[in-house]
């Protein structure tokens, strides 16, 4: 892969920078299946279908200030900013399936994911369950009861084992109040988690299950050409957990593989999807092909 084989030649510290026109989703989750632990990832949605992206070849054992130095708020925060959070930092890791936190919880941390995948979901009166998405490496985890002091908005469940590191809340606010870049670091994060908010009901309104499934699974679809084994991660996924990231039921979810899987567009084993195509996926997401399920 010609990204992956640019990456591979800078040196510690060194950036790619890489304008895109579809979410990039898929090239994060090949670079966590390929490269874990040795990037830093910001993509910025300017609108319009069109992407920014930010790679940088960073220490898989940096210690907790440099780590969060490459999280997207601090990237232009003060150094002293940066040690001083750093030192009211904990880690703490959660097994695949463990509720991280609850929506409601007053939930006294803002949270960054290490490593591994957090999901956090939505859970209706008559218990049906919808996915908001995945938080991946670098990501912040309870902004919004950061910042407006009331519970979490959503509950927060280890999608893989994964591990966090937590600030306190107060420390977070404190900083932010005497660092303004910090703060607009801040700002800029919760501009972007609107813009994926806006893209989501979109897609709930305007597209059909089988589009909004097939968007889902082309973020686990390598950039290969044919049928090939998808990314870490799809093998693990049940026609539940897929239905709520596509904000639908599981028989509907069930439906779409189907379809998928005549189409050539994946491969199945026992109802788990195990090889993806891309191009085909790509097809049925852009409702080339396709009349509703």
């Amino acid at each position: 892969m010609i990204v992956l084989e640019a990456f591979d030649k800078l040196q510690l510290g060194g950036i790619l920078e890489l304008p895109e026109e579809s979410d990039p989703r898929a090239l994060r989750n090949e670079f966590l299946q390929q490269r874990p632990g040795r990037f830093s990832w910001e993509a910025r949605n300017l609108g319009s279908g069109r992407w920014t992206i930010r790679i940088e070849r960073i220490d898989e054992q940096a210690d907790a200030g440099t780590f969060l130095s490459h999280s997207t708020p601090f990237a232009n925060a003060r150094a002293a900013t940066v040690r001083e959070l750093a030192a009211t930092a904990t880690e703490r890791s959660h097994r695949q399936g463990e509720t991280i936190f609850d929506e409601g919880e007053m939930w006294p941390y803002l949270g960054f994911v290490r490593s591994g995948k957090v999901v956090l979901t939505l859970l209706s009166p008559d218990g049906k369950t919808h996915s908001l998405g995945e938080r991946l490496a670098q990501d912040p985890l309870n902004e919004t009861g950061t910042f407006d002091g009331g519970g979490a908005t959503t509950r927060a469940e280890a999608l893989t084992d994964c591990t966090l590191v937590l600030l306190p809340q107060e420390a977070v606010l404190h900083a932010a109040r005497n660092d303004a870049e910090l703060a607009i670091g801040f700002l800029t994060e919760a501009s972007q988690a609107r813009r994926r908010s806006i893209d989501t009901i979109a897609d709930l309104a305007f597209a059909h299950v089988l589009q909004r499934v097939a968007k889902f699974l082309l973020s686990y679809a390598p950039a290969t050409t044919g049928m090939a084994r998808g990314l870490s991660g799809v093998e693990n996924l049940s026609q539940a957990q897929i239905a709520a990231a596509a904000g639908t039921v599981r028989d509907m979810a069930a439906r779409a593989l189907l379809r998928l899987k005549n189409a050539g567009a994946v491969e199945l084993d026992r109802g788990r999807v195990r090889a993806l195509d891309r191009v085909h996926l790509e097809a049925f997401a852009h409702n080339v092909q396709a009349p509703p399920v």
